[in-house]
């Protein structure tokens, strides 16, 4: 092949008009076309990325990369029947080199008569809004992008240009950062409805293909910038890896990276069924319950972890080894500790759990003032609505057990009842010798978390808790033989609710 290429090369520069030599040459050239073209839709066919009559969305920058998928997947398309779109996202970064790429892409789909749309952001203003890194909200803005299009056409695909030197760049990256299994696998050829055609093929074999068959494209001068992360490692790390350690680096760790998916999709495979067994998600929080998880081994256990980081938007980018130990770190914790991940996500050891959700720095919502109750009444207090009445009690009259229903010994009231929150010095009698008990131990007993004590409501009487409301009442005003006025107590009609 390189053979092929040297002999073309030779051959432009002499001008021959020898007709036998034209005619060879014209056939190297076609061998050239359909080598690329035969490579990609080898790999195509391999990771099943498209079938006939798919509706493709193209992510088209205007760069090398997406040129060349542009130009395989219009001869594939003579192959495989597909219908193709393409999509331009214009990132307001590099204002009219960035305009100028728009322009092109958009001339190259009036030329072969395809679908075009444009999308257009200020990209770095939106990402100092948002407290993202301009990278990863380009990122995110294209594909929320490609999404926008695929429904709009009515499409099934979308296909982006990433190669083995974005994989091979990926992989490293996650490695300096301190990723786990799933980082080093680097890129997926395909997920979910996202195909990569060109991750069979290296960035030479792109600039070459498109070089010899002079195909135009637009070159961002921002991938010549180092001072973003990704271009050190392209421009400086792998150049000298190439020059004084192995000219092979992109094919091997390439390789490496795929040998590594394998791993990780066995492990993914096995982490679901524990996940499935000790994982709840509920609204936005995510909770690992513990008897289920501890006895994991750790490789599971690490897993797991970031597959609940993983629930939230910004998913696992930042997230490192150690900050995935640092959540499995809370499990020999005391209860209430918690730690703060990046992108605002707080984790937090609770008596049975570990608990996920997104960190608001908004004040809590105190709660509201006390209210004194008059009977017979009904009072709307943290929501919930309480209705009070009085009945004589009759003997032996069986009194009912029921969460959110109370009968309750009405002349052992000493002060004027009260519906509030927690106070300090509040208690309540726990056994019928006249034991007490601090508000606060009980809740420590009973395991609840040290949130939700703020709003629990209480019935009292003076500090004395007749009731705590969810939970369980104070044994001195339980109902006996010696009781004459009974006390009900509903909450959000109890009679229904229990």
């Amino acid at each position: 092949m390189l053979f092929a290429i040297y002999f073309v090369t030779i051959y432009n520069k002499m001008g021959s008009t020898l007709s036998g030599l034209s005619i060879y040459v014209e056939k190297i050239k076609c061998r050239m076309v359909r080598y690329m073209v035969n490579k990609v839709l080898k790999f195509i066919n391999e990771k099943n990325m498209l079938f006939p009559e798919d509706r493709v969305i193209v992510g088209v920058s205007g760069g090398a990369d997406s040129i060349c998928l542009l130009n395989v997947l219009l001869a594939i398309k003579e192959l495989i029947p597909i219908t193709i779109y393409i999509v331009h996202v214009e990132h307001g970064i590099r204002g009219q080199e960035s305009i100028g790429d728009a322009n092109y892409v958009e001339s190259l789909a009036a030329k072969y008569n395809l679908g075009f749309r444009k999308f257009a952001y200020d990209v770095q203003a939106i990402a100092t809004q948002k407290c993202i890194g301009i990278e990863e909200m380009g990122r995110i803005l294209r594909y929320q992008s490609f999404n926008q299009a695929l429904e709009e056409y009515n499409c099934n695909k979308i296909a982006v240009a990433h190669n083995k030197n974005d994989n091979v760049e990926t992989t490293l990256l996650n490695l300096f950062r301190g990723s786990g299994l799933k980082g080093l696998s680097g890129i997926p050829p395909v997920r979910d409805n996202i195909v990569r055609p060109l991750m069979c093929v290296e960035r030479r074999e792109i600039e070459q293909w498109l070089e010899e068959h002079q195909i135009e494209y637009r070159t961002d001068q921002t991938n010549l910038d180092d001072e973003y992360t990704r271009n050190k490692i392209r421009l400086n790390i792998i150049p000298y890896v190439q020059e004084d350690i192995n000219k092979q680096v992109i094919a091997h760790i390439d390789n490496a990276s795929n040998i590594i998916c394998e791993a990780w999709e066995y492990l993914e495979y096995e982490t679901d069924k524990v996940y499935n067994r000790c994982v709840e998600v509920d609204n936005r929080k995510t909770i690992i319950k513990i008897p289920d998880f501890i006895e994991e081994s750790e490789i599971i256990k690490k897993n797991i972890v970031r597959k609940c980081i993983g629930n939230y938007e910004i998913g696992l980018k930042d997230i490192t080894n150690g900050h995935v130990e640092s959540v499995l770190a809370l499990l020999n914790n005391c209860v209430g500790k918690s730690i703060h991940l990046p992108n605002n996500l707080q984790v937090k050891r609770n008596y049975n759990d570990i608990m996920f959700e997104i960190y608001c720095k908004k004040k809590e919502v105190l709660s509201q003032d006390s209210i004194n109750i008059k009977i017979p009444g009904m009072y709307m207090f943290e929501g919930d609505l309480f209705e009070f009445s009085m009945e004589e009690y009759e003997k032996n009259q069986i009194i009912p057990e029921k969460t959110y229903t109370k009968w309750l010994d009405y002349d052992k009231i000493e002060s004027d009842l009260q519906l509030r929150t927690r106070e300090t010095g509040d208690y309540l009698e726990v056994n019928s010798f006249g034991g007490t008990k601090k508000l606060k131990s009980y809740f420590i007993d009973e395991k609840i978390e040290k949130e939700k004590r703020n709003r629990i409501p209480l019935l009292s009487d003076d500090n004395h808790v007749i009731w705590v409301v969810g939970y369980r009442i104070s044994e001195k005003y339980k109902v006996n033989d010696h009781t004459k006025r009974v006390l009900k107590v509903q909450v959000n009609e109890g009679e229904c609710n229990g």
